[in-house]
């Protein structure tokens, strides 16, 4: 039984994902799906039954996916370390604090070093990053299927645009704790 109301903490309520993620969450397993076998079958050679089962295969790592998202999402973000007990403005505060490198609000000082520490010990998503941007080099030089270039310097932009906004918050969150902490 779930307790709700003013009183009620993050443990007793228990939310659920509306319609509008489980649709979204439909679309990108079907469009993952359509996109890989569009990468790995050529034109005019498969007959319909082998694009079929083609499709098949590639619907089945984007819904495991999609499942594992939708079942662990949740409660993953729940015991993130970040600014649990914040509301929306205290985040945006914080995050305005974090790009200016100091506050004067010993309260949001404190989140904002906490977020700062959080961001420097996850720097070892910028290698993961840079990987993942590597591995697509391969794809982009070769010319077997045009398509597949055209993935492979989207999957570039998308890893390039990743690692330059994580190495954007781990440069704010050094410059913050390089600063003085505020005083009450």
């Amino acid at each position: 039984m779930t307790a709700e109301g003013p009183g009620a903490t993050d443990e007793q309520v228990t939310q659920r994902p509306d319609r509008s993620t489980y649709a979204i969450a439909a679309l990108v397993v079907v469009g993952a799906a359509v996109l890989g076998t569009a990468t790995f079958v050529s034109p005019g050679s498969v007959k319909s039954d082998q694009l079929l089962g083609s499709f098949g295969l590639m619907l089945i790592p984007p819904l495991v996916g999609a499942a594992v998202a939708l079942v662990f999402g949740r409660r993953l973000l729940r015991r993130l370390p970040r600014t649990a007990g914040a509301d929306r403005t205290t985040r945006r505060r914080m995050a305005q604090a974090l790009r200016d490198g100091s506050t004067d609000d010993p309260r949001l000082d404190a989140l904002a070093r906490k977020e700062a520490r959080t961001r420097v010990s996850q720097r070892w998503l910028l290698l993961l990053f840079a990987v993942g941007l590597l591995s697509q080099l391969g794809s982009l030089v070769s010319p077997v299927n045009p398509f597949t270039r055209v993935l492979a310097v989207l999957a570039i932009l998308g890893w390039g645009g990743l690692a330059w906004f994580r190495w954007r918050g781990l440069r704010e969150a050094r410059r913050y704790l390089a600063g003085p902490p505020s005083q009450p």
